[in-house]
């Protein structure tokens, strides 16, 4: 709610609450809870409360806080409120990276002034983020939950090594999910297998569980979309390179660059190279 309700005024991405904003934000009413749901609320917001606030983008993968932000959304909007939950999330990250950018121009600004001799590649990935937005992810393509009927799997996506994910493509793997070349993991089908390469291509580090649909042609789908739409945002992110900085002296400038905008998407180095 502070990201939502607080003084974005003061520049450089700055965020601040005053008296204010304190007064606009919506609070709940602790007498309209149950004892059953003040009991789970306060255990949930314990586990939280009980370690550092982290990043964002490591926040939001944390099992504890995905826990309470469930039972916060469930208890706001009823069982329907996957949707709202996704909405949630997908304008949380966006505000925080519209203030990091803010930032990033701000330094920018206050640099003008000063001549540099070492090239910096952050304002012209801030700047390219701002105009094409982050990678696309596979859960914003997949049906809203309450659509799967209840038939819903659950995969166990063990901890690896930060590498490509792929298919196995031989007879001992085929269909298996494979980090480098090694085995990962099996999955009910080849399409919720893609799923997975799908999730870690874009969140290369995630490790946990990840929900899908058993229905093996409604993940095949939502992978397709989401194939598309990657690739999309790939080429044009690849082209804004090549706009930004077109000469061919300027090549590795555009791979620094490029490796700026992986580091602050959190994808693999060289995902951004160029085919």
């Amino acid at each position: 709610m502070a990201e939502v309700y607080g003084r974005r005024g003061g520049g450089d991405g700055v965020l601040h609450t005053y008296v204010r904003e304190l007064a606009q934000l919506p609070i709940i009413n602790p007498l309209r809870f149950t004892k059953a749901q003040a009991e789970d609320m306060v255990e949930l917001f314990n586990r939280v409360s009980s370690r550092p606030a982290l990043p964002i983008d490591d926040e939001l993968r944390q099992s504890d806080r995905q826990a309470f932000d469930s039972w916060a959304m469930k208890y706001l909007f009823g069982e329907g409120c996957d949707d709202a939950a996704r909405a949630v999330e997908r304008a949380i990250r966006d505000l925080a990276m519209e203030r990091t950018q803010r930032t990033i121009s701000g330094r920018e600004q206050q640099q003008k002034a000063v001549r540099r001799t070492v090239f910096d590649p952050a304002p012209i990935a801030a700047r390219i983020l701002m105009d094409h937005g982050i990678p696309p992810r596979l859960r914003d393509f997949l049906p809203s939950e309450e659509t799967w009927s209840g038939m819903i799997t659950t995969l166990d996506v063990p901890a690896h090594e930060s590498a490509p994910a792929t298919l196995g493509e031989t007879l001992l793997d085929q269909g298996d999910v494979l980090i480098g070349q090694n085995k990962l993991m099996e999955t009910p089908s080849e399409a919720h297998s893609r799923a997975v390469v799908a999730l870690l291509a874009v969140d290369p580090k995630f490790a946990g569980e990840f929900t899908l649909p058993v229905d093996s042609d409604v993940v095949s789908a939502a992978v397709d979309d989401w194939s598309a739409a990657w690739g999309t945002w790939r080429q044009t992110v690849r082209a804004a390179l090549k706009t930004v900085l077109p000469k061919p002296s300027q090549a590795q400038r555009r791979v620094q660059v490029a490796r700026e905008l992986e580091s602050r998407t959190g994808l693999l180095a060289a995902t951004l190279a160029s085919d």
